[in-house]
């Protein structure tokens, strides 16, 4: 009796541990969000959340572990080439619009923990609705030129703490850094914002210019950011930043927030007005 206890025991705790694990993966990544149409009173991570682009609308897909419309079929290696690869179990290309540049930088713990807790999710019963993309947007073989040109896949074991929480789970570049006319990243503005990002509005600066960006916030206004959405001036954020704040950054741990607050620091200044000033002190540009 006391080996079958010795045995059974700490595979339930190391399960736990890795559900725990996966949750605080996904509230970072915000995944919630993204995957559940919450305007249209969609159910949880049940997909359809719109998402309009430069180069059409894309829908968030269902990712509960329903077996016919989600994905309760997939293998912890079907889940792991899609977020580090990009392509679905049956072979095909996601579009880009699915941040898998971002995710690919995942540690395999951090993707298998991710995988763990969203089995553990209700299953529901909802079809993938198909995305309203225009030829040649819409033709996703073209998606592996795409890649090509502007995907690097991971992971990246040496990039320190901070960056990590930054790229690769709350994927920040995806919002803030402007995008080509092929929808690859403007390399010479990473984060220097954008003037509509899908959901139509502005996205700011965040290098640490001192004028257009977020060179004169303290560490403190940073955390009062991350924690509570409060700016500097006093306003609150909305739209996907307050999303951001609610689902992801404010369920961050303190180290996990110094730690992104000292990797923004480090980003290379970039000059780019992309909202209004409300005084010469501090940019909102419609955060």
């Amino acid at each position: 009796m006391a080996l079958s206890i010795g045995v059974v025991f700490p595979s339930l705790s190391q399960a736990q541990s890795q559900i725990t694990q996966g949750e605080y993966i996904f509230n970072v990544a915000g995944c919630l969000g993204c995957h559940t149409d919450k305007k249209g009173g969609g159910q949880h991570l049940a997909g359809g959340r719109a998402f309009k682009t430069q180069f059409g609308t894309f829908y968030s897909p269902n990712i509960t572990p329903d077996i016919e419309t989600g994905i309760g079929n997939w293998t912890l290696e079907d889940f792991r080439r899609a977020l580090r690869k990009g392509i679905a179990p049956e072979g095909h290309n996601y579009f880009p619009a699915f941040p898998y540049t971002s995710y690919t930088n995942m540690t395999d713990a951090d993707v298998a923990a991710l995988w763990t807790y969203l089995k553990t999710q209700p299953p529901v019963t909802h079809p993938n609705r198909a995305h309203d993309v225009p030829p040649p947007f819409g033709w996703r073989w073209l998606v592996r030129l795409w890649n090509m040109l502007n995907f690097e896949p991971g992971p990246r074991p040496d990039w320190p703490r901070g960056r990590y929480v930054v790229e690769a789970l709350a994927h920040c570049p995806e919002c803030h850094t402007p995008r080509d006319w092929m929808g690859g990243y403007d390399q010479d503005r990473r984060y220097a914002g954008t003037p509509a990002n899908p959901e139509g509005i502005t996205i700011p600066n965040i290098t640490p210019d001192p004028e257009t960006g977020v060179g004169k916030w303290t560490n403190g206004d940073f955390d009062l950011l991350f924690t509570i959405g409060m700016l500097p001036g006093g306003d609150f954020v909305s739209g996907v930043m307050s999303e951001s704040v609610s689902h992801s950054t404010s369920k961050m741990t303190p180290e996990d927030r110094a730690a992104m607050i000292e990797y923004l620091r480090t980003i290379p200044p970039v000059k780019h007005q992309v909202g209004k000033k409300k005084s010469n002190e501090t940019s909102t540009q419609d955060w």
